[in-house]
């Protein structure tokens, strides 16, 4: 009798090491109970190791990832750290994928009273949530990612001038990634993109002065001034997140 039983499968060794949640079961589980709570769920994404989503109910909104270690990103608003904040929701397609993995990239559009900003983060194959681009306080005031390219790490970043004299003092300039830093992109677009960024503003200012328009002259002097500021700085340079910590 013993020798005509079908043998037991053999245990994978693995089986045994593998700990966490699965991820769409915990996502499921989440997305019930902010059913409950009155929440309306949005867009879905189903990455090989991660699944991200957002809700919203009435003026407050939300986004979620889930990996296999549980919930590990949750932004929402409203959200008193954080007043300027109106909406928040994920980022349309197509989505970039920074380290050529395979796993796309988390974009976390987040909507201010005059801009829209996108918040990038990636999931590494433990599970842990990371920022891929976080800006150094002397690049400016109120970091914004305006855009990604989906293509090539590569962002256009709005600023405000530091100290400025008058309000409402913002930059953009285009950043790329280098092998270990975010730097200032020098390439021949990314030059053209400065150059008409300076172009538009002297001759708006020039507009300006003709006019008697003050405010506006002495706004446009201060965004040349930290344009050219930038621009010839030695080495303006923005550090990639690599330390695992959750994104913001």
């Amino acid at each position: 009798m013993v020798a005509c039983a079908k043998p037991e499968p053999v245990q994978d060794p693995l089986d045994y090491l593998r700990v966490g949640v699965d991820p769409r079961e915990e996502a499921e589980a989440i997305i019930e109970d902010l059913r409950l709570h009155g929440f309306t769920i949005g867009r879905q994404i189903n990455e090989r190791d991660y699944v991200a989503f957002d809700a919203i109910r009435g003026p407050d909104s939300t986004v979620r990832v889930v990996t296999s270690r549980g919930p590990t990103l949750s932004i929402q608003v409203p959200d008193v750290r954080w007043p300027s904040r109106l909406w928040v929701e994920l980022g349309p397609d197509p989505r970039p994928d920074f380290d050529r993995d395979g796993r796309r990239d988390i974009v976390v559009a987040i909507r201010e009273r005059e801009r829209t900003c996108l918040a990038w983060a990636q999931v590494d194959p433990n599970g842990f949530v990371s920022e891929v681009f976080r800006p150094r306080s002397d690049w400016g005031d109120s970091p914004c990612v305006l855009e990604i390219d989906t293509n090539w790490p590569r962002i256009l970043l709005e600023v405000s001038v530091p100290d400025s004299p008058v309000p409402n003092a913002r930059v953009r300039f285009p950043v790329k990634a280098t092998a270990r830093t975010w730097v200032l992109d020098d390439s021949p677009s990314a030059s053209a993109r400065w150059d008409r960024e300076i172009e538009n503003r002297q001759q708006a200012l020039e507009e300006a002065d003709a006019s008697g328009d003050l405010p506006t002259s002495e706004r446009l002097r201060t965004e040349l001034g930290w344009l050219e500021q930038l621009r010839k700085a030695k080495e303006p340079v923005l550090e990639p997140a690599s330390d695992g910590e959750e994104a913001r």
